[in-house]
């Protein structure tokens, strides 16, 4: 088979997934309120910030947040035209046009979620598992939300892609490739920080003898990239910063409770008169208190974060009306009855939240399986093994949400179609004719 005739069975498969996720997303950012009220949440602050940052070079201060999702927003608040809903920074135009925009990033996810799968478990594998992704609930509500999280993705498992995709011996340039799009990445969140040092580990692994070539390539790429904020900073603000600045508040968050920067900051005491320098000091001071005074009792609570934030499905809060969790236990509670439970059904938006806990928890335990299973396969898996290590790990010291540990929720998925595919081919075997 020419390097031509392969290329060409590869991207049929590619254009097929990308024109039915593109389909499914666009029907359903289509259909949703063209000017919803976000102002009870993160999207305002994004849509004025993001301009400010695109029209004028700099916002009213220093942002905490990495850079990427706000000039995302900018740069589409500066092209499309529209005249402003009063009280927020955005009109109908572009908030459509900003789904539409998310609903294509959606589906080129999925394409690199079937490059990944294919390439590490078979073409069937790939398949099934591009197939999940291009129905699943929770990544198709995903493109209707102003939020980092399809940006996000798409530079963690784009990035992964690239370097799946390179079979020994691998080239210096498609490991800078990769770099620069995990420095995309972790200008989206910056919690992505220090992912790519277990690609270079996997480099040490697999390149031995080209190793440090490659690794330079990937690192170097990467800090470029990376340090394109930190240049900024310190030219505009003259202050340090390396992706982001929200180390010290999630981690004082993730031992005192959730809240937002201006909740931390009433309830420790910082004011505006605090300086950039003070703010830190005071979120690391606290934190090390808070810490330090209960040791056990920091561990047990991060545990429990950790553990809802992983059996929480995201994107759940979509919806309105009761928690269906919390339906289903008041039932197991206090009734039982089969009447009771048909009542359920009866929740506002009920069906859609069901769809999203069977993709949720059906993924968890299948690829929660199929880890176990492939582990023997460590080597050639540890940059899908890593992604749930890395997010995992992070989140049990850093304040944990579900959308925190989302990224791993394609990579569970991609080990459950592994899983299924080989389930299927032991089936089949005993029963194929002699």
């Amino acid at each position: 088979m020419t390097n031509g005739t392969r290329l060409t069975q590869l991207r049929r498969p590619a254009l097929i997934i990308f024109v039915a996720a593109l389909a499914l997303r666009l029907i359903f950012v289509l259909i949703l309120e063209p000017s919803p009220d976000f102002s009870g949440g993160d999207a305002n602050w994004y849509m004025k910030n993001g301009r400010d940052l695109v029209k004028f070079g700099k916002t009213l201060g220093p942002l905490q947040t990495a850079p990427l999702y706000p000039v995302f927003l900018g740069v589409v608040q500066m092209v499309i035209p529209g005249e402003r809903l009063t009280g927020f920074y955005y009109s109908h135009a572009e908030m459509q046009t900003v789904r539409i925009l998310q609903a294509g990033i959606g589906a080129a996810l999925c394409v690199a979620l079937y490059w990944i799968a294919r390439r590490l478990f078979g073409e069937r594998a790939g398949r099934l598992a591009a197939a999940i992704m291009v129905i699943s609930p929770a990544l198709i509500i995903e493109s209707g939300n102003l939020a980092t999280e399809g940006v996000y993705l798409l530079g963690v498992f784009g990035g992964l892609a690239l370097y799946v995709d390179q079979r020994p011996p691998r080239t210096a340039r498609r490991m800078a490739a990769t770099g620069v799009v995990f420095g995309l990445a972790t200008l989206t969140r910056a919690v992505f920080l220090l992912f790519p040092l277990a690609i270079a580990a996997h480099l040490l692994l697999t390149e031995r003898a080209r190793w440090a070539r490659l690794a330079a390539a990937l690192l170097v790429s990467y800090g470029l990239v990376v340090s394109t904020w930190t240049v900024y900073n310190l030219a505009v603000w003259d202050r340090f910063v390396i992706g982001g600045e929200g180390l010290w508040s999630f981690l004082y968050q993730g031992a005192e409770g959730r809240g937002s920067p201006q909740e931390t900051d009433s309830q420790i005491g910082i004011t505006a008169e605090h300086d950039h320098e003070e703010r830190q000091d005071i979120l690391r001071e606290r934190a090390a208190e808070s810490i330090t005074a209960d040791p056990a009792g920091w561990a047990a609570h991060r545990v429990r974060e950790l553990a809802h934030s992983y059996l929480q499905p995201h994107n759940t809060v979509h919806y309105g009306g009761r928690s269906v969790k919390d339906a289903l236990a008041d039932w197991l509670r206090e009734d039982r009855s089969p009447g009771g439970l048909a009542d359920l059904t009866h929740l506002e938006s009920f069906w859609p939240k069901l769809a999203l806990y069977v993709f949720h928890f059906t993924g968890l335990l299948l690829g929660a399986a199929g880890m176990i299973l492939a582990a023997r396969r460590w080597r050639a898996l540890l940059p899908l093994y890593a992604v749930v290590v890395y997010f995992t790990g992070i989140h049990l010291v850093l304040l944990a949400l579900p959308r925190y540990v989302f990224p791993t929720y394609p990579v569970l998925w991609m080990f459950g179609a592994a899983l299924v595919v080989r389930a299927a081919d032991r089936w089949r075997a005993p029963h194929d004719p002699v």
